[in-house]
């Protein structure tokens, strides 16, 4: 990383701190701005980032954002993995250089990443999927997939979730629209 680069970084996240309180869609239009200049792979416009998410700094380049994702505080994404270089050298293998994996993480159209969630490298977050808070993900995860825990596991569809969430505060206009546009009787 040249000085010019760090000094850029310590720049770009200082305002960001600014900004954050006063307005998050700025703030995360701010940060979209700069990731997408450092590398990293956005389509259309993500429907949140908190200021407070650590993405990988290795390589911007192998995390991809898609259009409405949302992703909650003191996220963090990881592209790279060491320990196969530590455990090596903990054996007596010699290294001529650092081994680290590298590996992409994909967050999919309108999926919600809740706080304090960790992906792993190699993730890959479906479609309209749910990820709860503080969940540790690593693979993938089906478009419209609820997972939960350490390790992530399914526990539902992330449409029968906003249905029924759309039933218990009786929004029965939303509720209509929402079968409009999705099969309520499509397979489980």
């Amino acid at each position: 990383m040249t000085l010019f680069t760090k000094i850029e970084k310590v720049i770009v996240f200082s305002l960001r701190d600014i900004i954050s309180p006063w307005s998050p869609p700025l703030c995360t239009r701010f940060m979209v701005y700069y990731f997408r200049r450092r590398g990293m792979k956005i389509y259309g416009q993500p429907n949140y980032l908190s200021a407070k998410i650590w993405f990988d700094g290795a390589d911007y380049s192998l995390i991809e954002l898609n259009d409405g994702c949302t992703i909650s505080s003191n996220v963090r994404i990881l592209t790279h993995d060491g320990a196969p270089y530590t455990i090596g050298r903990s054996i007596g293998i010699t290294f001529d250089e650092p081994y680290v994996i590298f590996r992409p993480v994909r967050i999919g159209p309108f999926s919600f990443i809740g706080t304090n969630s960790l992906l792993m490298p190699g993730t890959d977050i479906g479609h309209g999927a749910i990820v709860g808070g503080g969940s540790v993900v690593r693979g993938k995860v089906p478009p419209w997939t609820i997972v939960v825990g350490n390790p992530a596991e399914p526990i539902g569809d992330s449409r029968d979730f906003l249905q029924s969430q759309l039933k218990k505060a009786g929004l029965d206009d939303l509720l209509r629209q929402f079968r409009q546009h999705v099969d309520v009787t499509r397979p489980k």
